[in-house]
């Protein structure tokens, strides 16, 4: 995993469309890659320097934050559509052994889906650079989130999120792989305990729903 990463990271500077297209896949797909550290070196390497504020803010989601963005929605399909098409036989297989059921998710989706309130909460997690991307992509599957509602989302939120790690890059230079190794492993316990919670939401979602159905 060490030679993929500094591959990637080498080839920024010399092919860099490829290498933050590839990195963005890459980074989707293959766990041990800190989350952060492709547009935070794409914004250290190819950010530009003494430039007014928003030419640089333009020249990041240029050059880092828009090929990223579109590697990273093609590689994080792949969590994407497995949950979003292995959710149901998942859940009819094991939802018993912690009381979960199809029924229970399709409610709770039912009610996920009323307001817009509830996109905006994928869109503004996702933004977040602690919170796994393939996190909220397999809640997304996991509940059946359109396809026409899920990628305008994550593409969005990927893009703010691209272009923000990128100016932290930028104005960090070379000691950005630091902070972005710290963050992965902020991001790591996220995983645990965002996984925890939806658990914990699906189950009080449950008592909820039968209360209200018996």
């Amino acid at each position: 995993m060490e030679k993929i990463l500094e591959s990637i990271l080498s080839s920024i500077a010399t092919h860099p469309l490829a290498a933050m297209f590839g990195g963005g896949f890459i980074e989707q797909i293959i766990v041990p890659i800190p989350s952060p550290i492709i547009t935070m070196a794409g914004g250290a390497i190819l950010g530009p320097q003494n430039t007014p504020f928003f030419e640089t803010i333009w020249q990041l989601f240029i050059r880092v934050a828009l090929p990223y963005t579109i590697g990273a929605t093609i590689g994080v399909s792949l969590v994407y559509l497995t949950a979003y098409f292995g959710g149901k036989p998942l859940i009819d297989r094991f939802g018993k052994y912690i009381g979960i059921s199809w029924k229970l998710i399709e409610r709770v989706k039912a009610d996920w889906q009323k307001t817009i309130k509830d996109e905006v909460f994928i869109l503004i997690a996702t933004i977040i650079p602690v919170v796994p991307v393939s996190l909220m992509a397999g809640f997304c599957g996991g509940f059946v989130i359109k396809p026409r509602k899920f990628y305008p989302m994550i593409f969005l939120a990927l893009l703010i999120r691209a272009t923000l790690l990128g100016f932290i890059g930028l104005q960090m230079g070379e000691t950005y792989i630091s902070l972005a190794h710290g963050l992965d492993k902020i991001e790591g316990l996220v995983t645990i305990a965002g996984g925890g919670l939806i658990l914990g939401f699906l189950y009080l979602k449950r008592e909820k729903w039968i209360k209200k159905n018996s």
